[in-house]
């Protein structure tokens, strides 16, 4: 599933409590760093990939901080955010329940 607003996003993480969500740096009226801060709370078992344009040392090290476990910049490859997927689900955590979402997108809607 993909939302392009960060609100939105929150909510149906709270619902779904996904394995992994992908977080856009940029999601207009939210800031990507906002939504993992808040979603991180409303899913706690929920793993969270920052993807971002900005490769500043400073906004990388606040995602990890705020609950991200990884951080992919743009461009990338679509091997990268595999990579990051699968790092992200192998991390240890509770055991997954067979009917849970494992993908959630958030990202503004003309990169979906």
């Amino acid at each position: 599933m993909a939302f392009d607003n960060g609100r939105a996003g929150i909510n149906a993480i709270r619902e779904m409590n996904p394995d992994v969500a992908l977080v856009d740096r940029r999601l207009g009226e939210m800031d990507g760093l906002d939504v993992v801060r808040e979603a991180r709370d409303a899913s706690p078992t929920t793993r969270f990939v920052m993807v971002s344009a900005c490769s500043e040392t400073r906004d990388i090290v606040t995602a990890i901080r705020r609950g991200a476990c990884d951080y992919v910049t743009k461009p990338f490859e679509p091997e990268e955010i595999h990579t990051a997927v699968n790092r992200a689900l192998l991390e240890p955590e509770t055991p997954v329940t067979p009917t849970r979402q494992k993908l959630i997108i958030l990202c503004p809607k003309q990169a979906a």
